[in-house]
């Protein structure tokens, strides 16, 4: 849950909570117990070592009077292992029309003594894309030991969205601090997660003097020390939702004497400005904006009496006429005529596109806003621009949704890209919008497998596999990059369990076909089982099915999240090898979760004919697990785990 502060409604408490005072850091001076460090005193494992961080915000204004934002950054790393030596070579990027980054300054303390600091040609500025520009810089003489600091100072004409700080990083942290002085004209709203167990909590008021007038100011000093290392997990979305941070958003300003303006409103009114915007609500709502494009597919949508064919017919039209550019959006750039004119956009242009057509078609439809995946889950209370990063169709067919995110034909209708799927998405009508679900159809695959088994515990191996949604989706995309035929579906897991299987025939059927299942056969020598004495260990199970790090950590501090639910289903006989018999099974089990969402199967079983048959099915129907629900499911994973590592002891009749 996201938790919401009005910073201005308590800052006029002048609260104080003072546990450690700031230390006195001044660039280019070091202490000699900092340059002699060689190891990390909180964890000797870490490549690297933040000393201090400071990001400190101030609201000023710009010589025509006009608020302006002010961050001074001062960072100071100490570098202890090789691996951490890229961490020197800094990259600063920054919007060019609205941004200047200035007072750049850098030093390099190495450890034998002596400092080196960069000059002003060392600092590189080049064009980074269409709006930004970078700044780069590369610390010389960098060695085990060597302490990289740097600083500098970012204007930013908008005051609307300072900058997010984040106080805990993938290096320990001895000192993290957040200092801001704010106007108490301007009211913002805190966005973040956090425990607020700061080692500095300062929340106080002062004033600053603009001209002949004193302006009453908020005054805030939060910093963290001696903070972990943040800790990875698999199966993890937004973990930066989860580590503690400062995220501020402009809600509404007020002078003296003026009335109250509001930055953003509510969400009604926020839909209704953007549907009236060039670059939105006009760009698909005007057939002219993209009558070159509809003029060639009016013929095609004539002779379809259907909505689900015209719906089809539409975002094949749009993925097969137009190539994405690589650019997420959820706005348009360029006229939807130009898009389909040079056969390229990005993700918001293309959508667009698909969004006019189908409106013009007669299908009720309406565009969808979303955050992508690890962008950040959304802020569903206030209506906030700026944290959409694409746009999809929610189109109306049999009194229901479909979701549709144009991009390539091999991904079908109804089955939105894997990084839109963040759960909840923003459904941009102007009448009413409203937030919805992200829901997609389970994914699966089907894996049926015949063993003949030698008794040295090589496996010849044949396999027919059915992958369906995302599945086939992935195999197909795998198919695509392949360079070589051991990186195709199934034997790129194969080999990752067993390195010395050899790929011996395969054959795929309709490989490109978009939006029906992926089926495909394999031939494969596996080293499955191991011979010792009179016995034969065998692991049955060839393709794993959860990553075992899953399991691994007693607790988890994020939530588990699968981006689509899932079912894999593992068939396999095994023909025992002459003269062999069995002499233990793994054990059968079926296992379901509390609320019915995951369940597991694994059936052993000895046919009486020389032969052993396995069946291991996972099934999972919902998409996140909370970090809290974790204690309950980590038995479960941790045996589907071992099932997967699970050993056939045969044994040689005498």
């Amino acid at each position: 849950m996201i938790r919401l502060l009005l910073f201005v409604a308590i800052l006029c408490l002048s609260f104080t909570l003072n546990a450690q005072e700031s230390p006195n850091v001044k660039l280019g001076k070091i202490s000699k117990e900092d340059r002699q460090m060689m190891v990390c005193p909180v964890d000797s494992s870490a490549e690297a070592y933040v000393l201090y961080d400071l990001l400190y915000l101030r609201v000023i204004q710009s010589p025509e009077g006009a608020p302006m934002l002010n961050e001074f950054r001062h960072r100071r790393v100490k570098l202890l292992k090789p691996s951490s030596f890229e961490r020197a070579d800094v990259e600063i990027i920054y919007n060019r029309d609205y941004e200047k980054v200035t007072n750049l300054k850098a030093a390099i303390h190495l450890p034998t003594g002596g400092t080196i600091t960069l000059k002003r040609s060392d600092f590189i500025r080049e064009r980074y894309d269409d709006d930004r520009d970078i700044f780069k810089f590369t610390f010389p003489q960098v060695t085990e030991g060597a302490v990289i600091e740097y600083s500098y100072v970012t204007y930013d004409d908008y005051p609307t969205v300072p900058s997010r700080y984040y106080f805990q990083e993938d290096i320990p942290v001895r000192w993290a601090e957040y200092k801001a002085q704010i106007p108490m004209y301007f009211n913002y709203v805190s966005l973040a997660t956090s425990s607020g167990d700061y080692t500095i909590n300062r929340l106080d008021r002062g004033t600053r003097t603009y001209g002949s007038e004193e302006v009453d100011h908020a005054l805030i000093d939060w910093a963290y020390a001696d903070l972990p290392a943040y800790e990875y997990q698999p199966y993890t979305n937004n973990f930066s939702d989860y580590i503690p941070q400062v995220r501020l958003q402009l809600q509404s300003v007020q002078y003296p004497g003026r009335p109250v303006y509001k930055v953003f409103s509510d969400w009604k009114e926020t839909v209704s400005e953007l549907d009236g915007s060039a670059s939105f609500g006009k760009a698909y709502r005007n057939r002219g904006n993209f009558n070159r494009a509809w003029k060639e597919f009016e013929p095609i949508v004539a002779g379809l009496s259907t909505d689900e064919e015209k719906i089809q017919a539409a975002y094949n039209f749009v993925a097969g006429r137009i190539s994405w550019d690589g650019t997420y959006t959820f706005q348009a750039y360029q006229s939807l005529n130009k898009v389909f004119d040079n056969s390229s956009g990005t993700s918001g242009e293309m959508n667009l596109l698909l969004l006019g057509l189908l409106q013009e078609a007669g299908i009720n439809a309406q565009p969808v806003l979303v955050s992508l995946r690890n962008r950040g889950a959304p802020v569903e209370l206030y209506p906030i621009m700026t944290q959409f990063d694409h746009m999809m169709v929610l189109a109306e067919l049999n009194g229901g949704g479909m979701l549709l995110d144009a991009n390539s034909p091999v991904r079908p209708a109804g089955l939105p890209r894997v990084s839109a799927l963040n759960h909840r998405a923003f459904v941009a009508d102007p009448d009413q919008p409203y937030w919805i679900d992200v829901r997609v159809p389970k994914s699966t695959q089907t894996v049926m497998a015949e063993v003949d088994l030698d008794d040295q515990g090589m496996g010849n191996v044949k396999i027919q596999s059915r992958m369906k949604s995302y599945f086939a989706i992935g195999g197909r995309n795998q198919l695509r990059e392949k360079e070589e035929n051991t990186e195709i579906p199934l034997v790129t897991d194969i080999i990752e369990v067993f390195p010395e299987a050899e790929l011996l025939n395969h054959s795929i059927k309709d490989p490109e076909v978009a939006g029906g299942p992926l089926e495909m056969d394999v031939e494969m020598k596996v080293p499955m089982g191991q011979s010792l004495d009179d016995f034969l260990y065998v692991q049955p199970v060839l393709i794993p099915v959860l990553d075992k790090e899953l399991a691994e950590v007693e607790q988890r501090i994020y939530p588990v999240d699968f981006a689509y639910p899932w079912q894999q289903r593992y068939i396999t006989t095994i023909n025992l090898p002459e003269g062999y018999a069995v002499e233990e099974l793994p054990e059968s089990i079926r296992m379901r979760s509390e609320d019915g969402t995951m369940s597991c199967t694994f059936a052993a079983s000895d046919n009486g004919q020389n032969a052993v048959s396995i069946n291991f099915t996972v099934d999972v129907a919902r998409t996140v697990y909370e970090a809290r629900e974790y204690p309950i499911l980590r038995d479960m994973f941790r045996r589907i785990i071992d099932m997967q590592a699970s050993t056939i002891v045969l044994k040689r009749a005498k």
